[in-house]
């Protein structure tokens, strides 16, 4: 999620110095709602992962002709989708020369735009512009919201006895195992919120935070929580945006508070569970985090998320100490106060 949009500051700046080209998005379907209303896309283009779903949707393709095809993010499957598109020019920042073969093999080296230092995801996108000449316009993500989301989210909140921007969205889940903050933490969590504060609690996150969302319900109970993880997506993103506040470890909705201008606490994974360091330095929030972002609008804690050894408290690591609930708490004091 947040890998699609790091793309939507080179979409619009496309869009804003080229406003008579078309731009079209090949995506899986599953995230269409990040990019519905989006007034510089003209079409979206299903993709879908499963090799004999594609040929029929790859043959659709051959209807149009591009100029350029810009790669923002693509796995080997990309080998299959690139013959069937009709273009002048095809280009990618990704390239990995540890891999074998590397990640794009289908592509030549000419056609990649080589960066040899850590930079982060949008700005990787924004320098593929330099090939149509098209200068960057900021590095702000975007998320259309229409007046019927709006009014959905309103009616959700309604239904549920909530007010807008008198309830903190916790994001439960992560795309994996060391991404998710531990369920004992998010109800610790909990409990000062509903016990200090005046605000309700809603419990968000993907089908893999389910069974999370409920061990959390039974511990703090349901009064002034409510849960969002069976709706869609973009009415997820419409709840985010009336949220007061949005807690989140490094995933999509975290992405979505920064595109959205919620204030929002982001979590940072940093060691596994035997608290040994394995951080990958670009998953962290230099790299995929909040950039230009206005300091009133985000916080980012990193640290472990797991109760390992001892070695998670050695101070001359600073990422090696769990990320402990006071600290989140004091981040909420924060934005509470402003």
């Amino acid at each position: 999620m947040g890998d699609l949009l790091w793309g939507t500051p080179a979409i619009r700046a496309i869009s804003k110095a080229l406003p008579e080209v078309s731009i079209d998005l090949l995506l899986q379907p599953g995230w269409n709602d990040l990019f519905s209303g989006n007034p510089h896309i003209r079409k979206l283009i299903p993709y879908h992962s499963q090799w004999f779903r594609q040929p029929l949707g790859f043959a659709k393709l051959l209807q149009f002709k591009y100029d350029h095809v810009l790669i923002f993010h693509a796995n080997k499957n990309i080998c299959r989708v690139l013959p069937w598109l009709r273009a002048s020019f095809v280009w990618s920042h990704q390239y990995d020369e540890t891999r074998s073969p590397p990640i794009l093999p289908c592509l030549s080296e000419n056609q990649i735009i080589q960066i040899n230092k850590p930079v982060h995801g949008i700005l990787r996108r924004i320098a593929m512009l330099e090939k149509l000449k098209v200068p960057a316009d900021g590095t702000h993500m975007n998320i259309f919201l229409g007046e019927k989301d709006r009014a959905d989210a309103f009616l959700f909140l309604k239904n549920n006895r909530m007010a807008p921007k008198e309830f903190i969205y916790m994001n439960i889940g992560g795309s994996s195992f060391e991404k998710q903050w531990p369920v004992e933490k998010f109800v610790s969590l909990a409990k000062l919120i509903l016990k200090k504060t005046s605000m309700s609690i809603m419990l968000g996150g993907g089908p893999e935070a389910t069974d999370r969302v409920s061990s959390i319900e039974n511990e703090i109970g349901l009064k002034r929580v409510t849960r969002a993880t069976h709706l869609s997506l973009k009415k997820n993103c419409s709840l985010i945006s009336q949220a007061r506040i949005l807690i989140s470890p490094d995933s999509g909705p975290m992405h979505i508070g920064f595109a959205l201008k919620v204030p929002t606490i982001a979590l940072f994974w940093s060691s596994d569970a035997t608290g040994t360091i394995s951080r990958n330095p670009l998953n962290g929030p230099d790299y995929c985090g909040p950039l230009n972002i206005d300091e009133s609008l985000y916080a980012v804690l990193s640290g472990n998320f797991f109760n390992g050894t001892k070695k998670e408290y050695n101070p001359e690591n600073l990422f090696s100490k769990p990320i402990l609930v006071s600290e989140v708490w004091e981040k909420i004091l924060y934005f509470m106060e402003i």
